[in-house]
């Protein structure tokens, strides 16, 4: 049995290898699984089956709150860094907007789903509902880091939590391939929106292919310049927590405004800024992969205090999912039937939102290759806004889970 909190993190390594291992090979049977179950899930769930089946034992360390705490403030940090503040400004409007509302969308649409199913069900929610819902918002807006984000803010319990994954995968990859069966019939579908135009926009994309240099010092800078940030955030978070209690007291309304709150948001400014400066070459140079490889961690971790047994005890959260990804769908088609915008606009924009930056560049791709670039300037915008998206969604949610 492993109960070492350094063993079990060296072991969660060795199975997130085994995972994208099998994942990248080209036997049949395995592309039938892993195109059927995404490896996300295989990170969850495979750490949870072992803490079942007592080969990992996690009573006497918590390593989840651990590189929560360290790692997860790194990441959007990072994926913050590599925001294209310049390449924003050629994209144009309406693809801007069409992204806008897809956010809002997601935002509106969890009170509106968390309503719809208190009242056709009321037996199945109750007042801590919003909190594992938030994480599905922060997802459905960011991407995984932000769900991440929210779970480390609104603490919602780990059961609870595994519903909510199995949600956000199920309708994120429903409606990627439910955008990607409609690419045929774009045509059509520009008709009824009535699309002024099906030109494509083309973006200087240099940045993306900057050579990964993983030498000593480069990924020494990258890991000293993260954690420093890291520190840094934590420390003014704590002074700024204290200071506002003393002056306001606790405010019930906004009690998770928490030092998690204030470190991941203090990250998330200092990325952008920096992001403005020549510092953003570190995230090209392998900012992006060692952040990529310390959420997936983080994600392994969540599931070593996932319960199996209870993950598809609330079967109604797929009701719940499924009115909420509608209402995204139709404010994406609604703002892009305004705006005359053309189909590959809005499920980009749609994409970038509900799957982040690999699913918006697999439709990107499908629609044309060059505007895969437009997939992953959209995503890494909504890793920038979907901890505060989600934050605000579950606020309305919070609402109205008292006031039913």
């Amino acid at each position: 049995m492993i109960t070492n909190e350094v063993e079990i993190l060296l072991f969660l390594i060795i199975i997130l290898a085994g995972i994208f291992f099998l994942s990248n090979l080209e036997n049949k049977w395995i592309v039938f699984v892993f195109k059927s179950v995404p490896p996300i899930l295989f990170c969850y769930f495979i750490p949870s089956f072992l803490v079942s089946l007592e080969i990992i034992n996690t009573k006497e360390s918590d390593l989840n709150a651990s590189l929560t705490k360290s790692l997860l403030p790194f990441c959007i940090f990072y994926f913050s860094l590599g925001l294209p503040l310049k390449q924003l400004k050629s994209i144009g409007k309406p693809l801007l907007l069409v992204f806008l509302a897809g956010s809002l969308g997601v935002i509106i649409g969890g009170p509106i789903s968390l309503i719809l199913s208190h009242f056709f069900f009321p037996e199945s929610f109750n007042s801590e509902s919003f909190k594992s819902m938030a994480t599905i918002a922060g997802s459905w807006i960011g991407g995984t880091a932000n769900q991440m984000t929210l779970n480390a803010i609104f603490l919602p319990l780990p059961e609870e939590f595994a519903k909510a994954v199995t949600v956000d995968v199920f309708f994120g990859e429903i409606w990627l391939t439910l955008l990607l069966f409609l690419i045929p019939f774009q045509k059509k579908i520009n008709q009824l929106l009535s699309s002024k135009t099906d030109d494509l926009i083309e973006i200087d994309w240099n940045q993306k292919n900057v050579e990964k240099s993983f030498t000593f010092s480069n990924i020494l800078y990258i890991l000293g310049l993260g954690f420093f940030i890291v520190q840094m955030s934590t420390f003014i978070s704590t002074y700024l927590i204290q200071e506002i209690e003393l002056i306001f007291g606790k405010l019930v309304l906004f009690s998770f405004l928490n030092k998690s709150f204030w470190t991941f948001f203090f990250c998330t400014l200092t990325g952008i800024l920096l992001g403005l400066s020549k510092i953003k070459d570190l995230y090209w140079k392998g900012g992006d992969v060692m952040s990529t490889i310390f959420l997936y961690l983080i994600i392994a971790s969540v599931g070593l205090k996932i319960s199996l047994e209870h993950l598809f005890s609330t079967p109604i959260l797929l009701f719940t999912g499924f009115i909420w990804i509608s209402i995204h769908g139709l404010a994406i088609f609604a703002v892009g039937k305004y705006l005359k915008a053309p189909y590959h606009y809005l499920a980009i924009a749609s994409q970038a939102n509900v799957g982040g930056i690999a699913s918006a560049s697999v439709i990107a791709s499908a629609l044309s290759p060059r505007l895969t670039p437009l997939g992953v300037i959209l995503a890494l915008l909504g890793y920038a806004m979907g901890t505060y998206g989600g934050y605000i969604s579950a606020l309305l949610m919070q609402i109205v889970s008292v006031n039913f």
